[in-house]
Formats: C-alpha cells, sequence, structure tokens
C-alpha cells in the first residue's frame, strides 16, 4: 500500500532498532556526532554537525563503532542473520537520515572524512548506505505492505580545503558523480534539504 510521506515516516519509525537512530529530529533538526582519531590524539575526539529539517525526520548511525582503549574499537553487524566478516554488506556509510519534504520522502547518505577523498573507500561506503536504505524499504514492504517512494542522495563531508582535483564543476566527485562534496564548515547549521546534488535516486 502506497503511503503519504508523512504516514510512511510515521510507519518506519514504529519499525526500525533504536539502537541505532542517533537523532530523532526533535525541534526540527538532526544532529550528528562522530568520534574519530588523530595520530597525535590520546583518545578520541568528537565532530557534531547540525542540519535543519524540513520536515519530520530522523538520523541513523549505521558505522555504529563502540570506542574502546582496550580493543581500538569494534562494530556490531548490521544485519544480524548474516555473517559481517568481509562481505559486501558488512561495508557501511556513517548516517542515513531519513525526512519529510513536503509531500516526498527523502533519505541522504552522508559520509565524514577528515582529509582524503579518494574513492576506494567513500564510493562503496556510500553505495552500501544506498543498498542498506533500498533493503530496509523492500523488507518493510514485503512485511507489512507499506511502500513509498524514497529521493536519496549522497554526500561526503570533510576537511578537504583543496578538494579541486578530486571535483567536477558541480562538485560532485569525479570517482562517482552521484557523491557530492561539502566542507564541514559549509553545512553546518544549514538546512539539509537545501543542499545542492545534481544526482537524487528514486528507490
Amino acid at each position: 500500500m502506497t503511503l503519504a510521506a508523512g504516514t510512511y515516516f510515521e510507519h518506519l519509525k514504529a519499525y526500525v532498532n533504536s539502537d541505532y537512530v542517533m537523532h530523532d529530529g526533535a525541534d526540527g533538526k538532526i544532529v550528528l556526532t562522530e568520534k574519530y582519531f588523530r595520530p597525535e590524539d590520546v583518545k578520541p575526539q568528537e565532530r557534531k554537525i547540525e542540519l535543519l529539517l524540513p520536515g519530520s525526520g530522523m538520523a541513523f548511525k549505521l558505522d555504529h563503532d563502540d570506542f574502546d582503549m582496550q580493543k581500538k574499537k569494534s562494530k556490531p553487524a548490521l544485519f544480524h542473520f548474516l555473517d559481517d566478516n568481509a562481505k559486501p554488506w558488512s561495508k557501511r556509510c556513517d548516517f542515513v537520515v531519513f525526512y519529510v519534504s513536503g509531500r516526498s520522502f527523502h533519505a541522504d547518505c552522508i559520509e565524514f572524512k577528515s582529509k582524503s577523498l579518494s574513492a576506494e573507500k567513500i564510493v562503496p561506503q556510500l553505495r552500501a548506505g544506498m543498498c542498506w536504505v533500498t533493503s530496509l524499504k523492500r523488507t518493510i514492504d514485503q512485511y507489512t505492505g507499506d511502500n513509498r517512494k524514497i529521493r536519496l542522495r549522497k554526500f561526503v563531508f570533510a576537511d578537504n580545503e583543496n578538494p579541486g582535483a578530486y571535483l567536477d564543476v558541480n562538485r560532485q566527485l569525479n570517482a562517482d558523480p552521484s557523491i557530492r562534496y561539502y566542507h564541514f564548515d559549509e553545512v553546518h547549521g544549514q538546512s539539509l534539504a537545501a543542499l545542492h546534488n545534481t544526482s537524487v535516486q528514486e528507490i
């Protein structure tokens, strides 16, 4: 059954595992938080990016790392019924944000990077994020009959001050023109829906 965007969001919210929900979209925004290490750090640093939403929304933290000084970090399986060791579904992007904008339902896959914009990790991680959204949508449809077209975009946010060699004239990645680059300072406090990406995929 095809549902209105707002209704589909409410159903999705009821079905998902809250352990992976990083922010519930309260107060018309989401806050994306990631811990990361620099070579000089003794303990992890934390980066926070706040993005405004045009309607209801929530943010998932797919790259769910638990930092531990004894074992460095561990990552729980994304699909607990599948072996996660070096399998295609073990890859994941950092965040997926679902939100309602007017009559449309959206999913933005977002990867955080420090400096490097090399394609080796960014492209497969964001593709894996798209696959996860597709898998979630189809699973819900199969079990409940709830369905809705999802407009999906892919972004990489990074600290790179000279990204020109990696980007085309629209600031999409040369290695994958469906991925749009933004510096962290450009997006913090901005409207997520207003961020530009020349590539929108419908799922």
